[in-house]
């Protein structure tokens, strides 16, 4: 999450917005987001849904996997990376969807 924050002026350049999803409660997450001074919003979703959603929560474990998802404008997943965020990877996805909306 502080990578996220620490790219956060360059993911704007691209008009991209962070969301962290979490399966803690609210306050746990108010808490952890005022510590790390994050600026982008943490959703809490205890049930897990969005995790099972996106294939970061196996079925029968606690916690979700790490896992970076780009959606375009039109809803399309176009980038999904599991594991610790690959920034530079994630900057050229978002410089692409950027050139691909400027051509249309």
């Amino acid at each position: 999450m502080e990578g996220h924050q620490r790219n956060l002026y360059l993911y704007d350049r691209f008009n991209a917005r962070v969301v962290g999803v979490s399966r803690n409660d609210v306050n746990t997450l108010k808490f952890w987001s005022d510590e790390l001074e994050l600026t982008f919003p943490i959703l809490s979703n205890p049930v897990g849904h969005i995790g099972m959603w996106f294939g970061s929560l196996p079925p029968g474990y606690p916690m979700f996997s790490r896992k970076t998802v780009i959606i375009d404008r039109q809803g399309v997943i176009r980038y999904m990376r599991n594991g610790t965020p690959d920034f530079h990877d994630i900057l050229r996805t978002l410089k692409k969807l950027n050139a691909e909306e400027v051509k249309s």
